[in-house]
């Protein structure tokens, strides 16, 4: 782990968890001007720019003035970015509760209620879910408001307004490339119309949230994907961690579990709880597995610091090079996530690259 992880980590596990023991006083005041740089450059790269910098002025730390002003330029983008997309949403509830569509975010703005500071938590999008309403909801926009509705896509379409990309999910995660998702799908889908689901007030408006059964499922499903096609960031993990730290007693755990053994996540779920606690410093009541292969959850870890958004190249041969390099690299992470059969689960993820989503979608 590089200088500037274990610096990250140290700030993280002290101010999240308002715990001063786990402040490692001696690596910070160690750093150099050139390492605190490296520092910012990683927090920033793992979407965690804004907290990080609330964790240095909670406990105090002295770090150069050039730098604690690249992570208050950074942190004002990311503010002003969070509003914006507020702004939209508050926008969007409204038009579809005028025309009696309930609106329920996910992940975003809605994750963010659950951090110390909403607005330090970056938003890339804004998905939501309309209760099985999600066609009139298009058909609303794009008649009444001139709106142009994206279906290129395979669980969502997408529109924007005022520059925010907006993911309209007709299913919560995709579920047409591998055999496993079509029945955490249904399972999601239940849980969805069962029982009451919580409100949570952004800047003065009450948006619907995932109840904490839902929530638990589906976090854990976005990010095992992510994970498994490709890699998670510290913010994935922030995610987890504050959603238990504030759900952790209203989820049942043995629902949870009996879901995660079931699909086959079970393992992702334990390794993802461990790497809370090894990264973050998360209470390890909060969980409800750990992994006890250590090595692994390291690994784990590792490639999470390694994250990084990479572009698929447009040529056709090259993408799918790219893309199969990229599967088999990964097969680790897959196996953790997924208990489908990995070559029929990559026929099926070519197929669902090539054939448009309308053709898969369910009414």
């Amino acid at each position: 782990m590089t200088t500037a992880a274990r610096a990250i980590s140290t700030l993280l596990r002290s101010y999240l968890w308002d715990n001063p023991a786990a402040l490692d006083q001696n690596l910070l005041q160690s750093l150099s001007a050139e390492q605190w740089l490296e520092v910012h450059q990683l927090a920033l790269r793992q979407g965690v720019c804004a907290i990080v910098l609330d964790a240095i002025m909670s406990a105090e730390v002295a770090i150069p003035r050039p730098i604690k002003m690249r992570f208050i330029s950074s942190t004002d983008t990311i503010e002003h970015k969070y509003h914006d997309k507020v702004q939209v949403a508050q926008k969007l509830e409204k038009v579809y509760s005028d025309n009696g569509i309930k609106l329920m975010i996910l992940k975003g703005i809605g994750l963010a209620q659950l951090y110390p500071i909403p607005q330090h938590r970056p938003c890339s999008d804004i998905d939501i879910w309309l209760f099985g309403e999600q066609n009139r909801g298009d058909k609303l926009l794009s008649e009444k408001y001139n709106v142009r509705i994206n279906e290129a896509h395979h669980h969502h379409t997408v529109f924007y307004i005022n520059g925010v990309m907006i993911e309209n999910h007709y299913d919560f995660i995709e579920q047409h490339s591998r055999s496993s998702k079509g029945a955490i799908e249904s399972t999601l889908k239940h849980l969805s119309v069962e029982g009451t689901h919580p409100t949570v007030d952004i800047e003065g408006t009450p948006f619907y949230i995932p109840a904490p059964d839902l929530n638990a499922l589906f976090l854990t499903m976005h990010s095992g994907a992510h994970f498994a096609a490709e890699n998670i960031s510290i913010r994935h993990l922030m995610d987890w961690a504050m959603f238990l730290k504030r759900y952790s007693g209203d989820i049942d755990r043995e629902q949870l579990l009996h879901s995660a053994d079931k699909f086959g996540f079970r393992p992702f779920l334990e390794c993802i709880n461990s790497a809370c606690i090894s990264y973050l410093g998360m209470p390890e009541q909060l969980t409800v597995c750990t992994m006890s292969d250590r090595c692994t959850v390291e690994r784990a870890v590792e490639d999470v610091l390694q994250y990084k958004s990479r572009e698929i190249p447009s040529n056709f041969f090259a993408g799918w090079a790219f893309r199969i390099r990229r599967r088999f690299a990964n097969l680790w992470k897959q196996k953790m996530v997924f208990n489908d059969n990995h070559i029929t689960a990559f026929i099926r993820s070519f197929l669902t690259h090539i054939i448009h989503p309308n053709r898969w979608r369910k009414e």
